[in-house]
């Protein structure tokens, strides 16, 4: 790997892990718009909603723009939209700026999660296979958990306000800006970016029912994931009294910085074994949290069953991110991650949207009684599709894959 590939690795890398990281900084502060602006615990899930709705639109329409337009000037515009979304959190002051800040940081995601994810993958040929997946498929937790945190304990310890918080995450932005410039070009420029507009996932060849039985993992993991994005600091302020954005944001990073632990070790499993260990742990886990919140009422144990399940997601997501994706070509890279993804979101935008549309006002314990039932429901369908082993991918693609 020459010197140019390896900045624009870390140039691309970083760019992955800032825009999540961005993206996870109003998280902790939930409880503290939601008391500014008045908000309900639906239209606090709704602002979550509208995050992951903004990333599920580029996921659709703009998976493959950079296979027509090149990776580098994709990802530079990704990181500027990036710094819009801050500047808008910058200066919320009502809940329809709050929304529209989310939904921007929500396509930025969306973006990265495809077009970033695919060009991390590009320049990590030279270095061992499991590299680039472990990357792109931990950089949402980790950028999402530091993100949470870096806010919580700058905004209540450091007396640093909100708008000056965001200002500085939007010049940090711009010296992963910078780094991106340095990258060589992945991917060279061609026709057909209007045709490329039209909605169209990948799908490796043999991996339907491998896709099918991991789609379950990403489907319900990335749902209680949801529940923690919108209402982790309210659990924090409402059930527990404490009024402390630190604290909520290391309630939520909890169910999602131990993630990248999973990834690390996800390699050492078969893709099944991962997903059905790995997934049932965290099956486990979800019923435990609901008990600790409820019954035991107790922090401590919500983030110590919290952070399990972090653990346990990391191996069955990246396990199955890895299998799928390894069946890819190059040039399938962009739309698979963007099916994987959509999945994912999907998973997490759907039932923050019915919690937000539900009339009346309804308790925690019963919003993360539903998520706990999906959760559970989702494991099962696994097992059935996961019960045979997999169909092997069709050499050619193997061999197409390994010399990309």
């Amino acid at each position: 790997m020459d010197t140019r590939t390896k900045v624009g690795f870390v140039g691309a890398a970083g760019a992955l892990i800032i825009l999540y990281f961005a993206s996870g900084g109003p998280i902790p502060l939930y409880s503290i718009y939601q008391e500014q602006l008045d908000l309900s615990n639906g239209q606090l899930s709704m602002v979550s909603m509208y995050y992951l709705l903004g990333t599920v639109i580029p996921l659709m329409f703009l998976p493959r723009i950079s296979d027509h337009l090149g990776r580098r000037p994709v990802t530079v515009m990704i990181l500027l939209i990036s710094i819009s979304g801050c500047i808008t959190f910058a200066y919320v002051s009502s809940p329809e700026m709050l929304m529209a800040g989310r939904l921007i940081q929500g396509i930025v995601s969306g973006l990265g999660s495809s077009t970033v994810a695919a060009y991390v993958v590009d320049l990590a040929s030279d270095l061992p296979r499991w590299v680039g997946p472990t990357i792109t498929s931990s950089a949402p937790t980790l950028g999402l958990s530091l993100g949470c945190f870096v806010s919580g304990g700058v905004t209540n310890y450091m007396s640093v306000t909100s708008e000056s918080y965001f200002e500085m995450v939007a010049v940090v932005v711009c010296v992963f800006i910078v780094l991106v410039f340095f990258a060589r070009e992945t991917m060279p420029r061609k026709p057909g970016l209007v045709r490329s507009l039209r909605p169209r996932f990948v799908l490796p060849p043999n991996s339907l029912r491998l896709y099918a039985a991991s789609s379950m993992a990403f489907v319900a993991t990335w749902a209680l994931g949801g529940f923690a994005q919108s209402f982790s600091s309210t659990i924090v302020s409402e059930q527990f009294g404490i009024h402390d954005s630190f604290v909520a944001a290391a309630v939520y990073t909890a169910l999602l910085l131990p993630n990248v632990v999973g990834s690390f070790f996800a390699k050492r499993f078969e893709v099944r074994q991962a997903q059905r260990w790995g997934f049932g742990m965290f099956a486990l886990c979800a019923v435990l949290m609901l008990v600790s919140l409820e019954f035991l009422d107790s922090l401590a144990l919500y983030i110590v069953f919290s952070m399990v399940a972090a653990v346990s997601q990391g191996v069955a997501f990246t396990a199955g991110v890895t299998e799928i994706l390894g069946r890819a070509t190059k040039e399938q890279r962009s739309g698979t991650f963007s099916l994987i993804y959509l999945t994912s979101y999907g998973g997490a935008a759907i039932p923050n949207l019915v919690v937000g549309l539900l009339p009346g006002e309804y308790s925690l314990f019963t919003i993360l009684t539903g998520y706990v039932v999906l959760v559970v429901v989702m494991f099962a369908i696994m097992l059935v599709l996961s019960a045979k082993p997999y169909p092997k991918a069709e050499a050619r693609e193997v061999a197409r894959t390994e010399g990309s």
